[in-house]
């Protein structure tokens, strides 16, 4: 018995190392998983940067190709306001309602005036006065007159009158 006592010692205190080793390895585990943590936040930081970074991208390259197509319709003034820089302006598609750009100056036309706008987005960059559109008219009259003499003594008379009227495109100006 004297030696099972020193023997129950060793026994005990080998348990008890192996306990501290393991509460060591334990309270050293909350570390490692708080490096890992911290690691991973800071990835995820890289890649929130990174997608704020694209979408910063793909916003500006939207707003580029997002700009509006220039357009043209030719027309007459249906409404003008040259103080607030607005009119309307009725094309074959419709009416449409636009504002006066920087170097538009519509104190040159009036409610009535033939135009033709460039415009983008309801902006006009540019009015003009529309071309008319040169034509040629030739207006041709025939009259036959039919005198018959018969032998009763019957005149007749037919009077015949043909009116023409063509009109055609004027041939181009040559220079």
């Amino acid at each position: 018995m004297k030696k099972l006592f020193p023997m129950f010692l060793a026994v005990a205190f080998a348990l008890s190392m192996v306990g501290v080793a393991f509460a060591a390895d334990n309270a050293a585990m909350p570390a490692k998983a708080a490096e890992k943590s911290a690691a991973d936040a800071k990835k995820s930081a890289t890649e929130a940067e990174k997608s704020a970074t694209d979408a910063k991208k793909s916003a500006t390259e939207a707003k580029k190709t997002s700009k509006a197509k220039s357009q043209q319709v030719t027309g007459t003034i249906e409404a003008l306001d040259a103080a607030a820089g607005t009119f309307t302006v009725k094309g074959n598609k419709g009416n449409v309602d636009l504002k006066a750009g920087d170097k538009v100056k519509l104190g040159d036309f009036k409610v009535g005036d033939k135009v033709t706008v460039t415009y983008a987005g309801g902006t006009a960059k540019s009015v003009s006065a529309a071309k008319s559109k040169k034509t040629s008219t030739k207006t041709t009259t025939k009259t036959e007159t039919k005198t018959t003499t018969k032998p009763d003594t019957k005149t007749e008379t037919k009077t015949e009158t043909k009116t023409e009227t063509k009109t055609a495109p004027a041939a181009p100006a040559t220079k």
